[in-house]
């Protein structure tokens, strides 16, 4: 903590040079109405509907914590991605990024906002007050590679319970990302970066157009068009991920025993090893010259692989975007209007080549002992062994471990085409009464696509026999089954590095490429009648709102056959098809009570509520109630309690049961008929673990790895879901003194409970859980071999189960005046800061809550800051940015390792980084602009994956500048 006082104090006395492109609150300052825009256009703010409400009113009188990017900000920042800003911002969590998508088998280079780290799923995203259709199959989380940077006049944020306003998933928060509604004339801006190692190129160049149209001009369009390409970053490019690593230890004892030569080993018949080899040795591989290596096991070093050489750190991403509004004046009181998007994104993840097992192609045992390529040497040793007359000391196959390099590459690409329309009316019914009715159309294809095996054609090629004298593939060496060999079938030689025929390569392969088609469609109709002052109590106008909303939602994925049936490599996924729809009433409420009275110079409450009727949860309420006394000018008081709802998205609800064999740990395991364990006498109360001891009273219950291998389950939605719940407090001020002109602070406290969240529990939990409790809810998902008691089957499916509860302080302030140093000249700060009180997880009702506030990350840091500090004159413009996460644990309630030097490594430093931009504009056509990014060159802490568990190929967090220093160089030109 003296670390993080003390570079604090420092940076406060540089004159806020640590300030960030960061949120102020939706306000206006107060000494100027009228704001210029850093493409110099003019915004004129008013009463307007600020985010989190429907009824109009100035943003400085918001009833709920606003904090906003305003357009400025986001030219400053420079970046092309809107997502990179929002990353920054100290109430976001790191969600789906180019960082930690390589792996993801749908959703590579997706990104995705994560208000109070609580998941992208609750938060909820709009584009101008209206819903987005969602960005993965099934869910509402919004991709934010569709919003374009160039069209948006800012980006609002609220924390805390909104689904009295705008329906489910609001119980984080709402991101509202607020488009541009008025532009004339022609706007190019075009940027090219890279970072100081020559690597990780970026290119943006953004058309924007609008113009007046139609009779006496009652028609104006806007259009955007935009295009970027993000080239990506290779782990092996930065020396901290470009080797496999595990705690201390980088290099080849840290690298996969899943080679491109192989790793092979001897299985007997009752599935164990058999240590015939040389040595009394059961596994064998190949050194790098090629000749043969006799292994006490499964081994890395020289005979392993480094997977990192060919991971990424970031997937490369290319995007084209185009965008239209376009209003138009029916008559003086009625206006239409539209909206339109299409965004197509394409990304590609780089993985090392397929890890195949004999388990991946074997219910049991692996290639036959008959295969032809074995080395003479190993089929020697196993004729010897299965001479001497016994049967069960036989060797009977040969387990693999190959990396298939000359196989199959499972690196997927992905193409995501999005559409969505909003067409609407609105108008003015007189008596101060306002309507606005919408229809909005979001359509999502996602296809993503990477090669595969036949599972069956790949057991047909193993299965070699020798017809000939000679060596030749497909002559003397054939497939047994003629069937096959009639189909094509050229036998496989997975012995040594590089030793598969191209032919018997191809035949294996799956001739329907493993492919993922999505389709997301959504519908929302949505009208509104508003006033913000009906009526007069004496205190001002009340403000109110009602109306109605048509919502609904399907999605279609459809996978490959193989995959559907369990044929490929990979476990058996069925195809997701499901559909939902929701009508819902609201109303707002919005009542001054005193004005303009000593020590009540305002005193209101405000309140909403929403009846929603789902087809598949039925009927949910949600509602708040709010508060606001300003008991001088200038200083207010606000507070605000809500009840918030997530309804189950369609995945949850319709995903059909997908095939895992992920490890499972039966605590049954290795008992006795005297162990004391926790769980050792329910394991002997099951009636065939009971058999076993009375059997054998002095034995050990024990698996083999055979048995652990064999134990499946399958992982599921649950249509039985209900809708989660959401508790929150906001509570705090704002103040906006007029002796300090342009100053605007505000603090707030907020707390988050999410109740029912909808979750899964670990498969070994469960297991343990069913013998401690032998609750059914834990127990349902537990089948055992009847004979033997083994673990036959461990399900999992999502349940209203978990809960979370996120409580902390935000603190923004805002600050711009001309200095008088010069002429025309101006400083604005802004900085936001959050204090995280509590970020407490339940897995389930019979676990502790977990407390992670204080841990390293966004989300979770104890102090989170951001702030920028920019200083204008004659045109010229420096503008410095700061962020900041405090240090602390990566990990906490875990076990890290037995080493004192891995354990220490999770003690992370406070992490700061600064940004700087240059821009000078030579009139109000053309401004240039020169940033540079991360400008210390600060370098992320070393976590390896193993045993911290960052996304994989980076060795450190996602939370940190994985890149290094960056230059960007850029050009607005207006015509």
């Amino acid at each position: 903590m003296k670390t993080f006082k003390s570079r604090l104090l420092a940076t406060t006395i540089t004159a806020g040079m640590a300030m960030v492109a960061l949120p102020a609150v939706a306000q206006i300052t107060p000494d100027a109405v009228q704001t210029t825009q850093a493409d110099g256009s003019d915004a004129t703010q008013g009463d307007v509907v600020v985010t989190g409400s429907r009824i109009a009113r100035p943003e400085v009188d918001s009833p709920v914590p606003v904090t906003t990017v305003d357009r400025a900000q986001l030219l400053q920042r420079a970046s092309p991605n809107v997502s990179d800003i929002l990353n920054e911002l100290p109430q976001v969590g790191i969600g789906q990024t180019r960082t930690n998508t390589n792996f993801l088998t749908s959703g590579t280079g997706v990104s995705t906002v994560n208000l109070r780290a609580l998941g992208s799923n609750r938060t909820l995203v709009l584009v101008n007050g209206r819903r987005f259709v969602g960005g993965f199959g099934g869910d509402t989380a919004v991709d934010i590679n569709n919003i374009p940077v160039d069209f948006l006049e800012r980006v609002d944020n609220i924390t805390g319970g909104s689904s009295a306003v705008y329906g489910s998933d609001a119980v984080a928060g709402v991101v509202n990302f607020v488009l541009r509604d008025r532009f004339e004339g022609l706007q190019i801006r075009a940027q090219g970066g890279t970072t100081e190692q020559g690597d990780n190129g970026r290119y943006f160049v953004s058309v924007t157009g609008g113009t007046k149209w139609g009779a006496d001009d009652r028609g104006n369009a806007i259009v955007n068009f935009s295009y970027d390409r993000d080239e990506g970053l290779f782990s092996a490019d930065r020396a901290i991920s470009a080797q496999d690593c595990a705690g201390l230890i980088c290099g080849p004892a840290s690298y996969s025993s899943y080679a491109p030569q192989g790793q092979f080993q001897l299985i007997g018949a009752n599935g164990g090893t058999r240590p015939v080899l040389a040595g009394g040795q059961s596994t064998f591989s190949y050194n790098p010259d090629g000749t043969l290596a006799v292994l006490p096991g499964y081994q890395s070093g020289v005979y392993g692989f480094n997977r990192n050489g060919v991971r990424r750190i970031a997937v490369p991403l290319e995007r084209y975007l185009a965008s239209g509004i376009f209003n138009y004046e029916l008559s003086d009181k009625i206006t239409a209007y539209s909206e339109v998007t299409y965004a197509r994104t394409s990304s590609n993840a780089s993985l090392e080549a397929s890890a195949l097992a004999n388990t991946d192609i074997y219910s049991a045992g692996g290639i036959p002992i008959t295969n032809a390529f074995i080395p003479t040497s190993v089929a020697a040793a196993i004729a010897a062994a299965n001479s001497d007359g016994d049967p069960t000391n036989d060797v009977t196959s040969l387990g693999f471990r190959r990396r298939q390099n000359e196989v199959f590459d499972r690196s997927n690409r992905a193409q995501r085409d999005t559409w969505r329309a909003v067409v609407g009316v609105r108008g003015d019914l007189g008596s101060n009464v306002n309507y606005d009715v919408s229809y909005v159309y979001g359509h999502l294809n996602d296809f993503n696509a990477s090669q595969d095996v036949d599972t069956a054609r790949y057991r047909q090629s193993l299965d070699s026999i020798r017809v000939g004298a000679g060596n030749v593939v497909g002559v003397d060496i054939v497939c047994r089954d003629e069937a096959a060999r009639a189909n094509g079938c050229i036998p496989i030689n997975l012995f040594g590095r590089g030793t598969a025929d191209p032919r018997a390569s191809s035949y294996v392969q799956a001739v329907v490429p493993k492919s993922e088609d999505i389709t997301n469609e959504q519908h929302v109709v949505t009208g509104t009648l508003s006033s913000s002052s009906l009526f007069d109590l004496g205190a001002g106008g009340v403000g109110v709102a009602v109306g109605f909303e048509y919502r609904y939602e399907s999605v279609v994925d459809d996978l490959d056959i193989l995959t559907n049936t369990g044929g490929n490599s990979g476990n058996q996924i069925p195809d997701l098809t499901g559909s939902q729809d929701v009508r819902e009433v609201f109303g707002e409420v919005n009542v001054p009570l005193l004005a303009d009275r000593p020590f009540f110079e305002y005193l209101g409450v405000n309140g909403a509520a929403r009846y929603s009727d789902y087809s598949t949860i039925g009927n949910v309420f949600s509602w708040n109630a709010g508060a606001e006394w300003e008991p001088v000018r200038g200083f207010r008081l606000r507070g605000r309690y809500a009840v918030a709802n997530r309804a189950p998205n369609n995945s949850e609800l319709f995903s059909a049961p997908s095939e895992t064999f992920a490890g499972v740990t039966d605590p049954c395991d290795g008992i006795t008929s005297t162990s004391t364990g926790a769980t050792d006498a329910a394991c002997r109360a099951i009636p065939a673990i009971a058999a076993f001891f009375n059997a054998n009273p002095n034995g050990t219950f024990a698996y083999t790895l055979a048995d652990t291998q064999g134990i499946n389950g399958f992982v599921g939605g649950n249509r039985d879901l209900q809708e989660e719940t959401a508790k929150t407090i906001t509570a705090g001020f704002t103040f906006t003194p007029t002796f300090v002109p342009g100053l605007q602070f505000t603090a707030d406290y907020f707390d988050i409970k999410i109740e029912d969240a909808i979750s899964t529990l670990d498969r070994s939990d469960t297991v343990e859980k069913c013998l401690l409790t032998n609750d059914a809810v834990f127990c349902n998902n537990v089948l055992r071999f009847g004979a033997t008691g083994y673990l036959q089957t461990v399900n999992a499916q999502l349940i209203n189960i978990a809960g979370f509860q996120v409580r902390g302080i935000d603190a923004t302030l805002r600050y711009g005046r001309p200095l008088g140093v010069a002429e025309n000249d101006r400083l604005t700060l802004v900085a936001n800061y959050t204090y995280l009180l509590d970020y407490k997880q339940q897995t389930d009702p019979a676990t502790p809550e977990e407390e992670f506030a204080g841990t390293f990350g966004r989300g979770f840091s104890t102090h989170n800051l951001n702030a920028r500090a920019t200083y204008e004159v004659n045109g010229t413009g420096l503008s410095w940015q700061t962020t900041l996460l405090s240090g602390g644990p990566y990990l906490r309630n875990a076990f890290i390792s037995n080493d004192p030097a891995v354990v220490a490594l999770n003690d992370v430093d406070d992490y700061w980084l600064h940004n700087l931009q240059i821009s000078q504009r030579i009139d109000d056509r053309f401004t240039f602009f020169f940033n540079v990014d991360n400008v210390f060159d600060t370098k992320p802490q070393y976590l390896p994956g193993t045993p911290y568990g960052t996304p994989t190929g980076l060795e450190t967090s996602a939370d940190f500048d994985v890149f290094g220093r960056r230059f960007t160089a850029g050009a607005t030109f207006r015509f």
